[in-house]
């Protein structure tokens, strides 16, 4: 049974007056938890019009009645300062009585018409800036033609495919700049889990009001002597997801993109969808997508597996490796089904993104190793230093004597 006390961690006497540090450290955490709320606030708000008439168009037809093109949503970025333009496209829709009318995608053009023509600050502040940067790399990859941005150049696919990695850079060291200690913290969270699986068992089907107290206390105990906010660890996830939501509309929403394809693949076009009608080409999405998942959930596991230092396991920490992993197999199966269904430039962005977060996990990890044997090379000259001066002083009272 867990039985380290955890009283001394929860001992906060003897700190004395606030320094400038611990003042900036407050005003940091106070930004932190308003930008938390902020991003709360645009995931809402931009999932509510995802499905809010005026925000979404499911179904359009031509000019003959067929159906051609399903947007799923109402408005378009033509950036026109990127030398992006567009045309009227004659779609038609019906509308709750059955009345055939001409339906045309509401254009946003810069950055005030994101939030004006809109009224969200989901596109303002997320949707729109990555439809920027995203038009922007396209552009300086793939040239103009006439001075306008060509889709039917050969080497417009290529740009776009670069346009979505370097995009995906830029989300990820903007999310790591707000949370680049809990990423450091990431293997420590996982072995943590045991412990606190240890507390939990401890106190299992006590229903005292007072043993339910002294596990929190023991858990907040714990994350303090280990260095780890569980919040923060929230937060994180919570903090990339905007623009995840943001990347789901840009590829429907951006003019540069739509008209975009990569060899066989069209970015707007839904994977599953794609490979019903036996396109087989959308199959490969999904096949690089799988081991690109899987590797960038398990990778601090494996990373872990491979430490020299072997520690016996409890049987509450078995059991929650085991229930870790039975929610890491149902989080993949349930990102392939979204995979599968949404828009193919969100795929292509999501395995990049998980690229990425293989990368990262990889290289925090061996930062980690090497700070770590750092502080143990330098506690052994310490030590031996310390050694060789009691030698000294047992020589010299050797030779007094």
């Amino acid at each position: 049974m867990y039985k380290q006390d955890y009283s001394k961690y929860l001992n906060n006497n003897g700190k004395g007056k606030r320094t400038k540090k611990d003042i900036l450290k407050k005003i940091w955490a106070w930004i932190k938890i308003s930008l938390f709320i902020f991003v709360m606030i645009s995931i809402l708000w931009g999932c509510v019009q995802m499905y809010t008439k005026g925000y979404t168009i499911n179904q359009v037809s031509d000019m003959a009645g067929n159906k051609v093109y399903a947007p799923g949503v109402a408005f378009e970025f033509i950036i026109k300062s990127l030398n992006d333009f567009g045309s009227k496209t004659h779609w038609f829709s019906t509308d709750k009585d059955g009345v055939f009318y001409e339906y045309q995608l509401k254009v946003i053009t810069n950055w005030a018409e994101a939030f004006t023509v809109t009224a969200s600050p989901f596109y303002g502040f997320f949707v729109y800036p990555l439809a920027y940067l995203l038009t922007a790399f396209i552009r300086a990859f793939s040239g103009t033609t006439d001075g306008f941005l060509d889709p039917t150049k050969s080497n417009y696919g290529v740009s776009v495919i670069f346009a979505i990695l370097l995009t995906s850079i830029i989300v990820r060291l903007i999310v790591l700049s707000f949370t680049l200690k809990t990423q450091m913290n990431q293997e420590k969270m996982t072995s943590l889990q045991g412990k606190q699986a240890e507390i939990q068992q401890k106190y299992k089907g006590s229903n005292d009001p007072q043993a339910k107290q002294k596990q929190q206390m023991e858990l907040m105990a714990l994350y303090k002597k280990e260095g780890i906010s569980p919040i923060s660890s929230i937060a994180t996830s919570f903090l990339s997801m905007p623009f995840l939501f943001a990347m789901f509309t840009v590829v429907r929403a951006t003019h540069a993109l739509k008209t975009a394809t990569v060899g066989e693949v069209t970015l707007t076009e839904q994977p599953w969808t794609q490979i019903k009608e036996g396109n087989w080409i959308y199959l490969a999405l999904i096949a690089v997508y799988l081991p690109m998942q899987v590797l960038s959930m398990f990778m601090p596991m494996i990373l872990n597996a491979f430490k020299k230092k072997k520690h016996l396991e409890s049987e509450q920490q078995r059991k929650a490796k085991k229930k870790t992993l039975i929610f890491q197999l149902i989080f993949i199966g349930v990102f392939i089904f979204i995979v599968s269904t949404v828009a193919s430039g969100v795929a292509i962005y999501w395995i990049f993104s998980s690229t990425l977060q293989i990368a990262q996990t990889i290289l925090f990890h061996y930062l980690k190793e090497s700070k770590s044997k750092r502080a143990l090379k330098k506690r052994e000259k310490i030590r031996a230093a310390k050694v060789k001066k009691i030698e000294k002083n047992n020589e010299k009272n050797v030779k007094a004597k």
